[in-house]
């Protein structure tokens, strides 16, 4: 056989191999592209259904609470109410009743009585004043039933309710959930990473999995392979659940992973079947030169072939050692952080408990007394107002404002004053500006207590409260008149505040104190916390020092 024969048979047989592999490709790429659209277009549509059936449990729930909390009696007569300390004290009436309708199921973080004239009341939550006042605004100017309201860094969507008696309008009731909550639920599917939802108010996005504006949407959807769209109920609102055409993506990807790999074993193949035409061809062939001429002892030359694979294959191999190493190290620094930041939250969350531990006990004994004079009335009062105040104390959200925390102070001394009758008046001195000024929730009633217990054993007297607002500071002071400490009692009792440990029996009266001083000093710094004054016979006075912090 000529070497010019040999040559064109091996480059036919590498161009029909190659022609092969391309043809390969081909089918391999079209049939796995139908296959991926099928099983799209199918988990999509299973996925649609359950995201509609939750999505619309959620918001129902919401629309039908405030439907109902809006014609609750309670509600009414708060909007009727025109003076602010009887709107507030019917507030305090819906509150302690209002889990009967806004149940564990109701998805509202925030619950709102608004008066006609812009007045509100918190019946549940912890959102900032500036963000009720725009939610009044898109209610009141704009007539918004279902609208989007924020706080800091949240994102709320609310759903308002008008209060109607005798077909007047007496103001608003107004639900909030966290935009987090829906989005969550959304994102719970996101292992379907081309499905895409979306929640509508006529043409504006209020939520969505996917970041995407109303202009990009209906271009969006006219490229996916399939969407479905449900009107919410009567809340006005829609849900768009649609799966993207993310297909020539994925097989884009997936095919630029298998090159590599394809043309390692077309490059094997190749080197395969040169080395058998090398061996069995040209082999005996060049042999035949050899022993025709002079240079017969001259080698072939050899490739680089195998030396360069392995080479790559080693560079490979200590890229990848040294990405998973990089990653053990950055979880295992996240997860240090977590635990930290979860003993910290333990630590703040059980001085809060302590803190409210003795004065629960020390009430219900007040209960039991009045019950066992006969004297029911009051103690189901006591109740009622125990348990108000319970419930503020175990309130998921640390902070409150310094107005609310003044209010709870009143209420907690008419209780002390049923226990304790004749032996002291209570006054509280504040300013329309403490709604503003945000305070660790249940830091000042341990504070009164002890002066109530502690400063009038044998005699009557006052308690004063007031605070001193400055632009970084706010001063709050308990003042009594009562008995007072001596020097050696006074100094005991701050060394103990400021070097804190396991208390003995006759300690116990100051583990308030040394809780609260160490709730001050992990929520504030160091630089804040409390201080003591007093005097032999002439009364005692409890300042606490806190950073401005407005919601």
């Amino acid at each position: 056989m000529k070497k010019k024969d040999i040559l064109r048979n091996f480059m036919i047989t590498m161009l029909v191999l190659s022609v092969f592999l391309v043809l390969l490709w081909v089918l391999f790429y079209f049939t796995t592209r139908r296959s991926m659209i099928n099983n799209m277009v199918s988990q999509a549509e299973t996925t649609s259904n359950a995201i509609i059936r939750d999505v619309e449990s959620e918001l129902l729930n919401l629309y039908d609470t405030t439907y109902v909390l809006s014609r609750y009696d309670g509600v009414i007569n708060m909007a009727y109410t025109s003076d602010t300390a009887g709107f507030y004290d019917h507030g305090e009436y819906v509150a302690a009743r209002s889990e009967t309708i806004i149940n564990k199921y109701c998805p509202a973080d925030n619950a709102i009585v608004f008066r006609s004239d812009g007045m509100f009341y918190r019946i549940k939550g912890e959102i900032s004043n500036t963000a009720l006042k725009r939610a009044f605004y898109l209610i009141e100017k704009e007539q918004n039933k279902i609208f989007t309201v924020t706080s800091g860094q949240t994102t709320y969507i609310g759903c308002m309710e008008k209060i109607i008696s005798d077909e007047k309008s007496l103001g608003y009731v107004v639900l909030l959930m966290e935009r987090a909550r829906l989005e969550n639920l959304l994102f719970s599917y996101t292992d379907l990473d081309y499905l895409g939802t979306v929640i509508m108010s006529g043409n504006k996005i209020i939520s969505s999995n996917k970041n995407i504006t109303e202009d990009e949407l209906g271009e969006t959807l006219n490229k996916s392979v399939f969407y479905k769209e449900r009107e919410i109920g009567l809340t006005g609102l829609n849900l768009i659940v649609y799966c993207e055409n993310t297909v020539s993506d994925r097989l884009g990807r997936y095919f630029r992973i298998a090159l590599p790999f394809t043309i390692v074993v077309l490059l094997s193949v190749m080197a395969l079947f040169v080395r058998y035409w090398r061996k069995h061809i040209i082999g005996p062939i060049n042999k035949i030169i050899r022993n025709t001429n002079e240079d017969k002892d001259r080698p072939l030359p050899l490739t680089g072939e195998e030396y360069f694979d392995d080479l790559v294959e080693h560079v490979n191999d200590t890229l990848a050692r040294i990405e998973e190493r990089d990653k053990e190290l950055y979880y295992s620094r996240i997860r240090i952080k977590e635990s930290e930041l979860q003993t910290e939250r333990t630590l703040i969350s059980l001085l809060k408990k302590q803190i409210g531990a003795h004065f629960t006990v020390n009430t219900l004994n007040a209960i039991r007394a009045l019950i066992n004079k006969g004297e029911k009335e009051e103690a189901s009062k006591i109740c009622n107002e125990l348990s108000g105040l319970l419930r503020y104390a175990n309130a998921g959200a640390e902070f409150i404002s310094l107005m609310e925390e003044f209010h709870v102070l009143e209420q907690y001394a008419s209780i002390m004053q049923t226990r304790y009758p004749n032996r002291f008046e209570f006054e509280v001195e504040e300013d329309d500006s403490f709604i503003d000024i945000m305070i660790p929730r249940m830091l000042l009633q341990p504070i009164v207590e002890n002066a109530i217990i502690h400063g009038f054993v044998n005699n009557q007297g006052h308690v004063i409260v007031s605070a001193d607002v400055t632009d970084k500071d706010v001063t709050i002071s308990v003042s009594d008149d009562g008995k007072g400490m001596s020097e050696k009692e006074l100094s005991e009792v701050l060394d103990k505040i400021k070097n804190p440990e396991e208390p003995s029996d006759e300690d116990l009266r100051h583990v308030a104190l040394m809780n609260i001083q160490k709730r001050i000093k992990l929520l504030c710094g160091e630089e804040y916390g409390l201080s003591i004054e007093s005097a032999k016979g002439e009364g005692t006075t409890v300042k606490v020092k806190l950073p401005v912090s407005r919601p």
